[in-house]
């Protein structure tokens, strides 16, 4: 499966699927959006992990770029993974997303829906908190509680 996709546009906030090559060289900047993520998850996934998932190609780290100021610029980003569903087909699972300033970045969600659309996703999947929903209209939430017990 390729995670590619075509260079972003030259103005304006874009989404940008890294290359797994160019992981190592980005991450630095992803790792602070994606450490928080993990914070507020249950627990099931560190910023270590989610980079050794991106570097060895099972994950795809994807990053909302900023070229109005400067290229470098990225104040989102996401780490994903194509799992087979039951029926066979691949869903595109979002594992973790953070950023800053989110209303200058939402209006990418059709983008990453067409990207995942691009790679084969038949579906977009993802479990986080309930202000979420305001971000992805149009997703329909699922009736699942998540139970984590210490031992």
């Amino acid at each position: 499966m390729t995670v590619n996709a075509p260079a972003p546009p030259l103005s304006g906030i874009s989404l940008v699927p890294v290359p797994t090559e160019h992981v190592a060289t980005l991450w630095p900047q992803a790792e602070g959006h994606l450490r928080r993520a993990c914070a507020r998850s249950v627990g099931d996934m560190s910023p270590e992990t989610l980079f050794r998932d991106c570097a060895a190609g099972t994950s795809a780290l994807v990053v909302i770029v900023d070229m109005r100021t400067d290229p470098s610029t990225m104040p989102a980003a996401a780490v994903v993974h194509f799992p087979r569903q039951a029926d066979g087909s691949l869903a595109c699972e979002l594992r973790a997303a953070g950023g800053r300033a989110l209303a200058l970045w939402r209006h990418v969600v059709p983008e990453f829906e067409a990207w995942a659309r691009h790679v084969g996703a038949a579906s977009v999947r993802l479990c986080g908190r309930r202000g979420w929903e305001r971000v992805f209209p149009g997703y329909r939430a699922r009736p699942l509680v998540s139970l984590v017990k210490e031992l």
